[in-house]
């Protein structure tokens, strides 16, 4: 792996002015219309920059629809990135944004160099699937002024790279280091995606233990778990800090004790 060609060659399939030294990544986890769920990773100069990954839980989508779910990440990604640095260029003016954004005022005409650190916009956008995850993301990036970020989707069945207002996809060589470099972005997209869908469907089957505890209500279900975060952690807590939430003080906090050291055993 050469991550420094790789995203020279990239560059020059994609027609871009400058290698993409940040690649943002999105994938949807959408199982059966069930926890619904978006991830975003992040490449710095080719390689995983895992301390600005991010994960969404939808909150606008009902049903399985991945591309509104798509629609709604972008949204909710740009949007808060797009304020971040207009703030930053209130008090800086050496912050800019992408260069020809509809967003820009006419002073702002140079794109600022991205940084590993500081965030801000991204080089390329790589989208996992095809044109109509493509053009979902892309509709909301025209939204909020943004289209010349440079985006793709990377459609998996043929490894095809559709671009905005293209009617045919590209093709790169399976051996070029650009696909490949392509394919660990959208690859660890779909890694991190499916497994926030997966902690939170073992969260959630954990939590349904607590259904079983006679009388206790969605009230006290919801006091216990915002005070101790999850079942595992309430497993361990001690009696002294289960009796301290409203509902539990004295027998009730035994009682709940005691089922749960049952149902451990």
């Amino acid at each position: 792996i050469q991550p420094e060609r790789d995203l020279l060659e990239l560059a020059a399939a994609l027609a871009l002015p400058n290698p993409p030294l940040r690649i943002e990544g999105f994938d949807i986890s959408n199982i059966s219309g069930t926890f619904a769920v978006a991830s975003m990773v992040s490449f710095w100069n080719g390689r995983p920059d895992r301390s600005n990954y991010r994960r969404f839980k939808m909150k606008t989508v009902t049903g399985q629809d991945d591309f509104a779910c798509m629609a709604e990440t972008i949204g909710r990604r740009y949007s808060r990135v797009l304020k971040e640095v207009t703030d930053k260029q209130a008090s800086n003016p050496a912050v800019h944004l992408p260069e020809n954004s509809s967003a820009a005022t006419e002073e702002i005409m140079e794109p600022a160099a991205p940084s590993r650190d500081e965030g801000g916009f991204p080089d390329l956008i790589l989208i996992d699937g095809g044109k109509g995850q493509l053009n979902a993301a892309c509709a909301e990036l025209r939204k909020l002024g943004l289209d010349r970020i440079p985006i793709i989707g990377l459609a998996k069945e043929y490894e095809e790279i559709f671009q905005p207002g293209k009617s045919d996809p590209m093709r790169l060589d399976h051996n070029k280091g650009s696909l490949k470099l392509l394919q660990r972005v959208r690859d660890e997209s779909h890694r991190f995606a499916n497994t926030y869908n997966a902690q939170l469907r073992l969260k959630k089957i954990s939590e349904s233990l607590l259904d079983e505890f006679p009388g206790i209500g969605q009230q006290r279900k919801a006091a216990l778990l915002k005070k101790f975060g999850s079942v595992q952690r309430l497993r361990i807590a001690s009696l002294e800090d289960i009796a301290s939430v409203p509902g539990f003080g004295g027998k009730a906090a035994e009682d709940l004790k005691a089922f749960l050291l049952a149902r451990t055993t």
